[in-house]
């Protein structure tokens, strides 16, 4: 059970994930391990996310690393999509292929455990911040100013709409900056993990790719992991957030029976 979560911002790229891995044989679950990190980050620079089985995780990764070192990732957007979509394709057909062998012998739900997966990737493309997702056909989706966040994993469902509120509500529809895209992600993965029957847990993890000064005072982009301290603020922020809802809730009861609402707090 996984959710990660991708939030395309006006000054970088936002990924939250949960940090609860589920280990199983057969397609069925043994036991929950937890302080799983989801999200790796690829020589300082790009930041990558997989729902699914380990073994492929492992696998593609590999595959961002080599294309990066090799060069592949430079181009326009378009053209680094494609050539990971290839790359990608070329494990997973494989694992596709074996799961339909393997099915009349081990059942559906097992067979499919190891080659289903989705992707989400962060990284910087001539300048730009680009969020990528590639499903499990390795088809890959630009995340855009139109539709600026994505979500994989088990959670999707419950992470889709909750931030599609975000958008709307907080964000207003206008593309949201990287600490509009932190407040988000804790938002949702706190939702998901309190909302969720089982399967999506703490502890969360939070990555920004976005520019730095580097040592020569030069912006260069940078993906660096939230520390605890910073995370636990936009832990209260969510916090302040929902208790705003709840007193605005209070003063509409106390209009509607005459009184004054109580101060605002401070």
């Amino acid at each position: 059970m996984t959710l990660i979560i991708g939030v395309r911002c006006g000054d970088g790229i936002v990924l939250g994930a949960d940090g609860s891995a589920t280990l199983g044989t057969m397609g069925a679950p043994t036991a929950r391990q937890q302080s799983v990190k989801k999200l790796k980050v690829i020589r300082d620079k790009l930041v990558f996310g997989l729902s699914g089985p380990i073994g492929l995780s492992q696998l593609l990764c590999a595959c961002v690393e080599e294309a990066h070192d090799k060069g592949h990732l430079q181009h326009r957007v378009e053209h680094v999509a494609e050539h990971l979509r290839g790359t990608f394709w070329k494990l997973i057909e494989p694992e596709m292929k074996n799961a339909v062998v393997a099915q009349p012998v081990v059942g559906e739900q097992a067979a499919a455990s190891s080659a289903i997966c989705s992707t989400i990737l962060a990284l910087p493309v001539q300048g730009r911040a680009e969020l990528l997702q590639f499903n499990h056909q390795a088809s890959p989706e630009i995340a855009t100013e139109e539709l600026p966040f994505v979500a994989i994993g088990s959670g999707q469902m419950l992470a889709d709409p909750f931030l599609a509120f975000i958008r709307r509500v907080v964000w207003c529809m206008r593309p949201p900056t990287v600490q509009d895209g932190i407040l988000a992600a804790v938002w949702t993965l706190r939702h998901a993990i309190e909302t969720n029957p089982g399967g999506i847990a703490e502890p969360m993890i939070i990555v920004v790719l976005s520019k730095e000064k580097d040592a020569k005072g030069r912006d260069d982009f940078v993906a660096r992991e939230l520390a605890p301290q910073a995370l636990e603020e936009h832990r209260e922020a969510v916090k302040d957030a929902e208790d705003q809802l709840a007193n605005w809730r209070g003063k509409m009861a106390l209009k509607k029976e005459g009184e004054a609402p109580p101060p605002p707090p401070k």
